[in-house]
């Protein structure tokens, strides 16, 4: 007996910091997916930092076992500690977990929405402190679980009965003000430390032909800052000091045009203390507009004492640093 497996799906990585392909995020099967992969006949591959799902088939698009309507769960790991300091934020708040999901149209992944991943006894905290508020426990498809009118800042509910999936809490404070906290109940998913949440649900038109999707993420954009520290140079020669962008026309960008501030600086700079003894000159070339961080960098941006360059290309921050300053040092004897 012959056996062959056909794609299903296939979920590729596309960041705006990389020149090539982004390895720093893995895909792990929730339990109940895993249970779903095998039920369905199918192999889960991850190569080159792409999901890849593969079905049985006993005919050329016909699977031995159809999946369609299915929801496949996926933690999205984080392989790279410094992930965040260079990428866009794809929700608003930090303390919620971004899920991704085919929901609108089959073969299209949404922007990402935010869930509170939840264990099965989940403390609930209300957005707003007005009292009397009616709450509403829903599932994915809007029929209520659970009602109970709160007088108190949190109350808990016992999850442990209900399937994984997703579930939602309904406030409502009366004189129609509502809101919703969306809930992501799934201990393996918890227990794997997901970063976000990949939720993908099998149309019966990925057998006919395989949907390929692609997580984008954006650059993080910041204002780029280099602190210049000089030791042992004339006034006149530190106040040539500046930092041009010479490479902008080459590479088809908008210039980085950037304005010289001197020490004292505000309290969002770095306080000159750390950065040299008291007898340094400081000066910070701070950046117009906001730039992205990309890993590569930026040819001929330049810093130079009038029309000497003494540094052909300046850096830009890498991947381990959370903000975009940089600090130069010159001196002469």
């Amino acid at each position: 007996m012959n056996i062959s497996f056909a794609p299903l799906a296939s979920v590729s990585i596309n960041h705006d910091y990389y020149s090539s392909d982004c390895r720093d995020i893995d895909f792990a099967p929730s339990g109940s997916t895993a249970r779903l992969l095998q039920a369905g006949r199918m192999q889960l591959r991850v190569l080159d930092g792409k999901l890849l799902l593969l079905y049985e088939a006993e005919s050329p698009h016909v699977p031995i076992s159809s999946l369609a309507g299915k929801t496949l769960y996926f933690a999205l790991r984080l392989l790279n500690g410094s992930f965040e300091n260079f990428t866009k934020p794809v929700i608003a708040d930090a303390a919620l977990t971004p899920l991704f999901s085919n929901q609108a149209a089959p073969g299209t992944l949404d922007a990402a929405r935010s869930v509170a991943l939840v264990p099965a006894l989940y403390a609930h905290a209300t957005t707003l402190a007005t009292r009397p508020v009616s709450l509403g426990l829903k599932n994915s498809t809007g029929a209520v679980l659970d009602t109970r009118t709160l007088g108190d800042a949190t109350t808990s509910y016992d999850l442990r009965g209900l399937p994984a999936g997703e579930y939602s809490v309904e406030e409502d404070y009366g004189g129609g003000i509502l809101h919703q906290r969306p809930l992501l109940l799934d201990a393996d998913l918890r227990a794997a430390n997901a970063w976000g949440v990949l939720a993908l649900r099998i149309d019966a038109a990925f057998y006919a032909s395989a949907a390929n999707f692609t997580l984008h993420f954006e650059a993080r954009e910041e204002t780029l800052r280099y602190y210049v520290v000089v030791s042992n140079w004339a006034p006149a020669d530190f106040d040539q000091l500046n930092v041009v962008d010479r490479s902008f026309t080459a590479e088809g960008r908008d210039e980085i045009v950037f304005t010289k501030k001197i020490a004292p600086f505000t309290d969002d700079f770095i306080k000159p203390s750390l950065l040299g003894d008291s007898s340094a000159q400081i000066a910070v070339f701070q950046s117009q507009t906001e730039v992205a961080r990309q890993e590569r960098g930026l040819r001929k941006l330049q810093l130079s004492q009038s029309s000497t360059v003494l540094i052909e290309h300046l850096p830009l921050p890498g991947p381990e640093r959370a903000k975009a300053d940089l600090i130069v040092h010159l001196s002469k004897p």
